[in-house]
């Protein structure tokens, strides 16, 4: 009977070194933490969180001056193309006489004086259509269309003889006269001149 006591408890040992030997090689086992298994992160759908891309400089025309009305010369020729009843149409051409590239946008300021230095006549040109720039080279030319409707267009109208025109380059404050005798209305309510933006001649 005291036999059994004893095969009882060298089966337990055995048990024990069985389990001893399973823990050795799977460290796993008992630790209380899974086994490390490789994952691959998903393909990111969204949008990558990269820096923004670093601007290129490249040249620009708008690295270039203003051209000022000391770089110009301003004169005023019958356009060939413009014919209205009732109306002429003129070029107001505005050449770079400067050594530098420069640009210019938008309208010239055109009204009737009687004279050089005189005072202005009428309502000034008023202006219609849309600019853009205009890259002007040394030597080249600008031009702006005027229309001029005729004095007697309008009633009433107190016509006074001028002598030409008052000029300013698109932008600028500094004026050129150029001659050109006329007659014009004295109201300002009578819109003798109408101008268009200025573009490259071609």
């Amino acid at each position: 009977m005291k036999t059994l006591p004893l095969v009882v408890a060298g089966a337990l040992l055995l048990l024990t070194a069985g389990c001893s030997s399973h823990d050795a090689s799977d460290p796993s086992v008992g630790s209380g933490r899974p086994s490390p298994t490789s994952t691959t992160a998903p393909a990111s759908t969204g949008p990558s969180a990269s820096a923004p891309p670093t601007p290129t400089s490249s040249p620009s025309a708008s690295s270039a001056p203003t051209c000022t009305t000391a770089d110009l010369r301003v004169t005023v020729r019958p356009d060939p193309n413009g014919a209205a009843a009732g109306s002429t149409f003129d070029d107001v051409l505005l050449r770079n006489t400067g050594g530098t590239t420069c640009l210019m946008t938008g309208w010239p300021g055109v009204s009737f004086v009687t004279g050089s230095q005189g005072r202005q006549v009428g309502a000034p040109a008023a202006r219609q259509g849309t600019p853009a720039v205009v890259s002007l080279a040394p030597g080249a030319s600008a031009e702006a269309l005027l229309q001029v409707a005729e004095a007697g267009n309008f009633a009433p109208c107190t016509t006074t003889s001028v002598r030409g025109l008052r000029v300013y380059p698109p932008n600028q404050r500094d004026a050129v006269f150029v001659p050109m005798p006329t007659k014009a209305c004295a109201q300002t309510s009578a819109q003798q001149l109408t101008v268009r933006p200025v573009v490259l001649r071609g």
